[in-house]
């Protein structure tokens, strides 16, 4: 499994407040106009079905089997910029997006 994530999004990253057990989940669930999205929580209950697809020092990003998938090749960055500022989530397999870039289809 390929994620990669920008220097900056890293840094960003490493100041969510994980703990010592805790891991950033990103999850595809149906929604948005193009069909799916990406949804983003810290927490702390791996689940049986539950898949490390990123391991980088106390940085950790999981996901349920089923949204394994559409991760390949995710690169996450984060933005400041005045209008959209926060994480971004951008995936070149991805079939197409939507105009406002909150949603793809696979």
């Amino acid at each position: 499994m390929t994620i990669d994530i920008t220097e900056r999004g890293q840094q960003e990253l490493a100041k969510l407040d994980l703990g010592e057990n805790g891991f950033l989940r990103i999850n595809v669930v149906p929604g948005g106009c193009s069909g799916m999205t990406y949804t983003a929580a810290v927490d702390t209950d791996f689940g049986a079905d539950d898949v490390a697809v990123f391991e980088n020092g106390p940085l950790r990003i999981v996901t349920d089997e089923g949204s394994a998938i559409f991760l390949e090749g995710l690169k996450i960055d984060f933005s400041d910029d005045l209008i959209r500022s926060g994480f971004r989530f951008t995936n070149p397999n991805a079939s197409g997006s939507c105009g406002c870039g909150a949603s793809f289809a696979g």
